[in-house]
């Protein structure tokens, strides 16, 4: 059942409207200005926020700008409420990327149109992003994984591949399963990746040897970087094959032919975030300002078009700024 959120002052509006979307089979949830509405946000994340924009305490305008900036609720579709009086407001809240705005007053009837609309454009564009993904993620010797309590929600085929195991007989494997107590330290490894969960800015690079499935060794090195998948904190990142004779994994290429026409600096960036260098371990490496690297990986997630660290380490993969040898 989608979830729809509905930010409104007036009482009665938003009593009434309540009311009528959960009779069509939607979970609702209201608020009578922007600060209850970013709590209910973050509690809930709704799929769907229909928010006035004249309200106290916080209005719509600047409650849109503050769900924006959090990494958990930047992607939800809003739908601003105006009286008509109010259009160079709605003009400024379409500028931020709301998704639409519905004139007041208003048929129930036409709102229930605009929100499936809406929903319907969204699962779209996740559809497209996630055949996007996939197609990103088939690489024939990066493992790709997303890890959350202790197991891989998802990964590919080339990481199950890396421990000797079939595809479908990966699903079944814990992380810890993977760890070679004789020579890898399994408590560290674990409370590293405890660690780096809750901090929602961290990352994280490990090697070390693991266990095949032949019980053999394998050496590999582990980056990821922390998201929220399904509204819980999780690491998403990639594995890669460690061979005594080429022991780093990947090298870093420049080529002048980047889409999204990277700067130097920037490139520079992307090459520290793809070894699984923090925010304070790039600034420390190129000498800038932690906030000076927190605008370049800004801009890096915006000019390729990417939600999360993770999905530019992909880009670097797919535009082969990362050549594996």
């Amino acid at each position: 059942m989608k979830k729809i959120l509905i930010i409104e002052d007036d009482t009665v509006l938003r009593e009434n409207t309540a009311e009528f979307i959960k009779g069509q089979n939607f979970e609702v949830f209201i608020a009578e200005d922007g600060l209850v509405g970013i709590q209910q946000t973050l509690k809930h994340l709704p799929d769907l926020i229909l928010c006035d924009i004249s309200m106290p305490n916080m209005n719509g305008y600047d409650f849109y700008k503050t769900i924006k900036q959090i990494k958990a609720t930047s992607t939800i579709p809003l739908v601003f409420f105006s009286a008509r009086t109010e259009n160079e407001d709605v003009r400024a809240g379409m500028q931020l990327g709301a998704d639409d705005y519905i004139t007041k007053p208003f048929s129930l009837y036409e709102l229930l149109r605009v929100i499936n609309t809406r929903l319907a454009k969204y699962d779209t564009l996740e559809q497209i992003h996630d055949e996007k993904f996939h197609t990103i993620i088939n690489h024939p010797k990066i493992g790709i994984y997303i890890y959350q309590n202790g197991k891989f929600l998802f990964y590919n085929t080339s990481l199950a591949n890396i421990f000797g195991y079939d595809y479908d007989d990966f699903s079944s494997i814990n992380f810890e399963e993977l760890l070679n107590d004789k020579y890898s330290n399994k408590t560290k490894i674990l409370n590293d990746f405890d660690r780096c969960l809750k901090d929602s800015e961290s990352s994280i690079s490990l090697k070390f040897e693991a266990i095949h499935k032949t019980s053999d060794t394998v050496f590999v090195e582990l980056f990821g970087s922390v998201i929220t998948y399904k509204g819980r904190p999780s690491i998403v990142g990639n594995i890669t094959k460690l061979y005594p004779e080429n022991p780093a994994p990947f090298i870093f290429k420049h080529t002048k032919e980047i889409p999204a026409k990277l700067t130097n600096r920037e490139l520079e960036v992307l090459e520290l975030i793809c070894k699984g260098k923090s925010t304070l371990e790039t600034s420390q490496t190129l000498c800038l300002g932690q906030r000076t690297i927190e605008t370049y990986r800004a801009s890096l997630l915006e000019k390729t078009d990417s939600k999360n660290i993770a999905e530019l380490i992909m880009y670097a993969i797919r535009y082969r700024l990362i050549i594996i040898e």
